[in-house]
């Protein structure tokens, strides 16, 4: 400590006062004495000042000196124990800075919380508040880069915007906070803080919070040192026990095991290894595959690489040499270890001895793959079943007919796999009980719409001690129809032949009826001069007679006997048509022009309007511009054009619309060279796949007997087939539309 100045003594100023009055004259020199005495009692009140201000501050350190000596050998801080530490604290900093309050806060994650706060007045204690770091930005990054020393804490601006949640209600006038960093992230922070009047921090008192900041970062510095020490114990015992129950596990495993490093070199084996190979451990530490096994660790070393680069892990068959010299064909399986940095650091690989198996499996598969190729070149199919109908053999016919591979067969019932044998099941186990095979007729069944016919034969399996069955089915479809074909051939020549036989009966009263109807209608509507001078010779004029008839509706029963009589005629001709080909002339034909006439005449056609009105069909053109002629009979062609729009119209009689929807046909044309198409979509109820598949047979129909007859899509399917060499099509979506395709070859360019 600095020696204090000493005070002038009154002899000594006395003395220079007499001096200076008895060498100058007391008269003239009096102001001069008073101002200097002035000066010296100025400085004597300086010096007064500034020694209580040293001594203030000598007390301030000492008192400051006194609590960290306290705090630093305090058992709780000597330990590290800082939540036991911090009232003790945060008492002695309250003393030491002589302030209202002092706090110590510590960072959980994002918050900065009070771990203890002292107050000096009321002499209590709390903790537990915390300060939301994202919501004080300023206050945190001033914090964050060193002391915030705040004579004003009202004013500061790195202090207001804690100011509501923190200085207001503790009414601060003045703060100290110190920062405590640790690897330059905030950990805590140590508060002071003033109430009453703003206080001027003192340097000491800076300093003296820094050195509390810095004891408290050792505490914590220690306190994660300590854990992470006992982390560290932990983990070891931990390694410690499973790397030695590793090394059990590992001799206990029947299946030989070793491990290599990133060099390929052995760093060790299991006890199962060794009986194998007839090496230690200890032998093969740090040598490779070359120093025991030349001849084959090329392949070895091969799959290592592989592993330790993209592979990552691989199986695959090799031949080891056992302690005897011999080769042994087994699998391998090879895997990378990383290290702690998840870095490749070797490899632990394993074997499995399959010399044995492999020859049993070599000479099975030989047998297996002889009855299999028998079995699978079969045209038939052949199912093997136990004594409880499950399925034992299934060749690959019987995976092909029912799409259920081999595999999936195994061990299941027959009738589950195969269901349509269900009703089979009871002849089967007669079979395999009486011993006897059982050859049956033709099974029918149904898929997808189409009616197969199979042939079903079951021979019971007479081999001792094995009691089952197999099931050969043959189809038979293609010869039933065959069959139906040559019926239907023979059935078709009959109706041609009575088509033909049929026309020249039917023409002839036909021609009379239509021919008569034709005369009545000269007769009894034309004004021409026979008919007026008949009408004279019966007393009556031509207009009476015409308004007569016209009352009874006579020229509309007229329209009617001729129009009944062409349509008598049209199935005349349609039904001849399955007789004998066509021998019309086809000509260029345009197809847009065709099929708008053809549109005209549905909107006018009166058997249309019994079931539908074709005017509220909406009906959409997508013809394409500029469309070659085709070649073709207008008239046949009005006919199949007039078919598809009135069952499509029919159909869509039948639909109910929701709102917003209603019928509709989309006509398309369009090249398709060499054809043109032609598209009838309408969106309509749709055809089943079983309808599809039969929409164009003779006779085929799935109106009533009273409303169809089956001949008009076959009809013009032949029209179009057969008189214009073209394709006719259809496709649909059932509940949603149809769409019938026709393709007409193109008539030939004029060169």
């Amino acid at each position: 400590m600095k020696k204090q100045p000493e005070e002038p003594s009154p002899t000594s100023l006395r003395d220079k006062i007499v001096g200076l009055s008895e060498s100058s004259g007391r008269k003239s020199y009096y102001p001069i004495l008073q101002q200097k005495i002035k000066e010296l009692q100025n400085e004597i009140a300086d010096r007064h000042r500034a020694e209580n201000t040293l001594r203030e501050t000598l007390d301030r350190i000492a008192r400051q000196q006194a609590v960290i000596a306290e705090i630093s050998t305090h058992p709780s801080v000597f330990h590290g124990r800082l939540n036991e530490a911090a009232p003790m604290i945060a008492h002695k900093m309250t003393h030491a800075m002589d302030v209202s309050r002092a706090s110590l806060w510590l960072m959980h994650n994002t918050r900065l919380c009070c771990l203890d706060n002292f107050d000096a007045q009321n002499g209590a204690h709390s903790s537990g508040s915390c300060l939301d770091c994202a919501s004080y930005p300023t206050y945190f990054e001033a914090i964050s880069k060193g002391a915030v020393i705040a004579d004003d804490a009202r004013q500061d601006f790195r202090t207001r915007d804690i100011a509501d949640h923190y200085i207001d209600p503790g009414d601060f006038a003045s703060m100290l906070d110190v920062p405590v960093l640790i690897d330059g992230e905030l950990s805590a922070v140590i508060c002071f803080n003033h109430i009453g009047a703003p206080r001027t921090w003192q340097p000491d008192e800076i300093t003296f919070a820094s050195r509390i900041a810095d004891q408290v970062a050792l505490i914590l510095a220690s306190q994660r040192r300590r854990l992470a020490e006992e982390q560290l114990q932990k983990a070891h015992a931990n390694l410690t026990r499973s790397l030695r129950f590793t090394e059990v596990l590992l001799d206990a495993l029947p299946i030989p095991i070793f491990y290599k490093d990133s060099g390929r070199r052995y760093l060790g084996c299991n006890q199962t290894f060794t009986e194998v190979t007839g090496l230690t451990s200890e032998e093969i530490h740090g040598k490779t595959a070359y120093d025991f096994w030349p001849d084959l660790a090329f392949s070895y070393e091969e799959k290592d690489l592989a592993v330790l680069g993209d592979q990552r892990k691989c199986t695959f068959e090799s031949k080891v040499r056992d302690k005897h010299g011999e080769l042994r064909e087994v699998i391998f399986a090879k895997q990378v270890f990383y290290d702690e940095f998840k870095h490749a650091d070797g490899i632990i690989g394993s074997f499995v001895d399959i010399t044995e198996r492999n020859q049993a499996a070599k000479e099975t598969l030989r047998l297996r793959t002889l009855l299999s190729n028998i079995i699978n070149s079969m045209p038939s199919m052949l199912i093997g079943v136990d004594a409880d109908g499950r399925v034992a053999q299934w060749n690959q016919q019987a995976a092909i007919v029912t799409g259920i591979s081999e595999d999936m067969a195994q061990g299941r019932p027959l009738d589950q796999v195969v269901p349509w044998l269900a009703g089979e099941m009871t002849k089967v186990r007669q079979a395999i009980t009486s011993k006897r095979p059982f050859i049956g007729g033709k099974l029918r069944r149904i898929e997808e719409g189409e009616t197969l016919f199979e042939d079903v034969t079951i021979y019971p399996l007479i081999t001792n001690g094995v009691d089952g069955a197999v099931i050969r089915i043959d189809d038979v479809t293609d010869k039933v129809r065959i069959e139906e074909v040559l019926i239907q051939s023979e059935k078709m020549l009959s109706v041609g032949g009575l088509a033909a036989g049929m026309a020249h009966e039917i023409n002839n009263p036909l021609a009379s009826i239509m021919g008569n109807a034709q005369v009545m209608e000269t007769r009894l509507l034309l004004p021409v001069a026979h008919n007026q001078d008949a009408a004279r010779e019966a007393g009556l004029t031509l207009e009476a007679l015409h308004k007569y008839l016209e009352l009874r509706g006579i020229p509309k029963m007229l329209g009617s006997i001729r129009g009944s009589g062409a349509q008598a005629a049209q199935i005349v001709s349609n039904m001849l048509s399955f007789s004998r080909k066509s021998d019309s002339m086809l000509i260029p034909e345009n197809l847009a022009a065709l099929l708008d006439k053809t549109l005209e005449l549905a909107n006018t056609d009166y058997d249309l309007k019994k079931n539908y009105d074709f005017k509220k069909i909406q009906i959409v053109r997508e013809y394409e511009s500029d469309l070659p002629k085709i070649l073709g009979s207008s008239s046949k062609l009005q006919q199949v054009f007039l078919n598809l729009l009135r069952n499509g119209a029919e159909a869509m009689g039948e639909k109910a619309y929701p709102a917003g929807q209603a019928p509709r046909f989309v006509l398309r044309l369009r090249r398709n060279s060499p054809w043109v198409r032609l598209e009838v979509d309408d969106n309509g109820p749709g055809l089943t796949e079983s309808v599809r598949k039969r929409i164009f047979e003779p006779f085929f129909t799935t109106k009533s007997v009273d409303k169809g007859t089956g001949l008009g899509l076959s009809v013009s399917y032949f029209i179009i087939t057969e008189d214009h060499s073209g394709i006719m099509s259809v496709q649909t979506t059932l509940g949603e539309w149809t769409r019938f395709i026709i393709d007409l070859p193109m008539a030939s360019q004029p060169k």
